[in-house]
């Protein structure tokens, strides 16, 4: 297992408390490029790390309440609002990120190694290359949703470069990325003689060999983007990205992931989920529960109405004399707001009040999110926390759906590449689970999760595999929202009318709700510095006939969201 302790940063590599406690030098360092010999590649790759999952305000708006409930991840305690799907304040979190804690963060590691005399900095190429796909990474994460962005000449103000960047368009930012990626890989295969991060690197130790999976597997995502727009471009990429088994990710051992203390995320605050009481969705939960699927305890918590709550509710008269006990403790909330509002569907979200043992005792009928997964100091908790990236599973996935497409590999190889991600995703939230000390945690044996594959929904079937994949990828992002959205985008699944998942159809006063596709775009003021090169990005962005009714449309589509 790999476990990174945030805090480690600063005593490992002198970097957080360096950073955060001399004012002065940190304004000197920011105003004054010649300071940058006075930083070493390994602190500011270590701060960068800290800082891509400090996004606490990115949990808090851009995850549970935005992205999760539009997905039906969870819903609100008592069903989503009428107008949930609309709901876009404060959304948008990981731009503000990127140009003001990652990505120039990472800039500096690039700029750091290419001021160092020659004969000194080909010994950091490793290094160099290491950021960069760590700063592709959350570049492709943000232009996801953000469309055209300022990236070739970003950053550059604080070395003497332009204080007026050009945007990048989507097109052109994924040649980009996956040009450097190439690059980087090719870096790591054949530069010798080099440095290491070591525990700066809170993900691999700075191993390049490790490195060059993520990279791989990175570049393949990159493909997916690009299937509906450039299938030529998307085939090239992903048959390179996938040429050398020995380049790509073998199993959950190679994730990039960072799996650190729960002192990360603490308690009582934007990290934890308790307090908003999130419910576990009715159709993803009821799938769940039919395919006997592990997830489901390491999504969800169990309801509270054990036989002996029940007849404790009986005696206290705390139930109808005509209630009936269900044996079932997973329960789902509907995502639709009128079938949440709705009179007949009230005994879902009513509470009961008990007296058992001498205390107070909430008998609900609902199960809540596993809040530990996501927060393990939740409720006195005291676990690890995981932050997925890219994972085996999801490039298994992408390998089933490019076969299935004959686009690489032969048809005939989808079913192996489908059945090891199910059963992969299913092994990893397991093991998260376990990392994060879930209520009620127990392990999905390798039996269990075999015998969940061959549910009739689950197992392959050729007719409906392509749903099925998508189905399942859809699942595995139940941590990483952003990916499961994207999901949906670019394959239509889930949704009411599958055959494999039935979505629920979302209504608000009779009216079906529109899943949004984008984030709002803010175009600066005429007196902004760069107000040109934004305008003319929006504009360039406005002739594609997919992009909506202006830069504030949320149901528009950015370049790679494609119809």
């Amino acid at each position: 297992m790999k476990l990174n302790k945030i805090w480690m940063a600063a005593v490992v590599v002198g970097t957080v408390g360096a950073t955060a406690c001399k004012k002065e030098g940190f304004i000197s360092y920011n105003t004054n490029p010649g300071t940058i010999y006075n930083l070493k590649p390994d602190e500011q790759f270590a701060n960068a790390v800290v800082a891509t999952f400090e996004a606490d305000f990115e949990y808090y708006y851009d995850y549970y309440r935005i992205m999760m409930p539009w997905m039906q991840y969870h819903t609100a305690q008592n069903g989503n609002g009428k107008t949930f799907m609309a709901e876009v304040g404060n959304f948008n979190q990981r731009r503000g990120y990127f140009y003001g804690r990652v990505g120039n963060v990472l800039t500096d590691v690039q700029q750091i190694i290419d001021a160092m005399p020659a004969g000194e900095k080909e010994k950091f190429q490793h290094e160099r290359a290491i950021a960069t796909i760590l700063k592709v990474y959350y570049a492709v994460y943000t232009t996801d949703i953000n469309g055209s962005m300022p990236y070739t000449q970003a950053f550059e103000a604080r070395y003497g470069g332009t204080m007026t960047p050009a945007y990048d368009n989507q097109q052109n930012l994924y040649n980009t990325f996956d040009a450097e990626l190439k690059a980087s890989i090719n870096t790591l295969k054949t530069a010798t003689g080099q440095a290491s991060y070591g525990n700066a690197d809170m993900f691999y130790k700075g191993e390049p060999a490790n490195w060059i999976k993520a990279a791989n597997a990175l570049r393949v995502r990159i493909a997916m983007r690009l299937l509906k727009r450039d299938a030529t471009k998307a085939k090239a990429i992903a048959t390179e990205a996938l040429a050398n088994a020995a380049e790509n990710f073998a199993g959950n051992a190679d994730n990039l992931d960072f799996v650190t203390t729960g002192e990360h995320t603490g308690s009582q605050n934007n990290w934890d989920p308790t307090a908003a009481i999130f419910r576990a969705p009715k159709s993803l939960l009821d799938f769940l529960y039919a395919t006997n699927d592990p997830r489901l305890r390491m999504f969800f918590q169990k309801n509270s109405y054990t036989q002996e709550n029940f007849d404790l509710a009986k005696a206290q008269e705390k139930l109808p004399p005509t209630a009936v006990f269900n044996p079932r403790q997973y329960v789902g909330s509907f995502a639709s707001p009128d079938a949440a509002a709705n009179p007949a569907n009230a005994k879902y979200y009513t509470t009961r009040t008990i007296r058992k043992n001498g205390a107070d005792l909430v008998l609900d009928t609902l199960s809540r999110v596993q809040y530990r997964l996501f927060c393990p100091y939740s409720n006195g908790g005291n676990g690890l926390v995981t932050f997925p990236l890219l994972t085996y599973a999801e490039l298994c996935f992408y390998r089933a759906e490019l076969a299935a497409r004959s686009i690489v590999g032969a048809p005939g190889e989808a079913e192996g590449w489908y059945e090891k991600g199910v059963k992969a995703s299913m092994a990893y939230y397991s093991q998260m689970a376990k990392d994060a000390a879930i209520v009620e945690y127990s392990e999905a044996t390798e039996a269990e999760i075999n015998t969940a594959y061959e549910a009739p929904k689950v197992k392959w079937n050729a007719a409906t595999g392509l749903e099925q994949i998508a189905v399942q990828s859809y699942i595995h992002f139940f941590k990483q929202a952003n990916e499961g959205w994207s999901v949906y985008k670019r394959t239509g699944f889930p949704n009411p009318t599958s055959t494999i998942f039935p979505w629920e159809r979302v209504m608000a006063d009779g009216v079906e709700q529109i899943m949004p596709r984008r984030a709002i775009f803010n175009i600066p003021v005429s007196t902004d510095r760069n107000y040109t090169n934004a305008k003319a990005a929006f504009d360039e962005m406005a002739k594609d006939a997919d992009f909506g009714q202006g830069p504030t449309d949320i149901y528009g589509r950015v370049w790679w969201d494609k119809k």
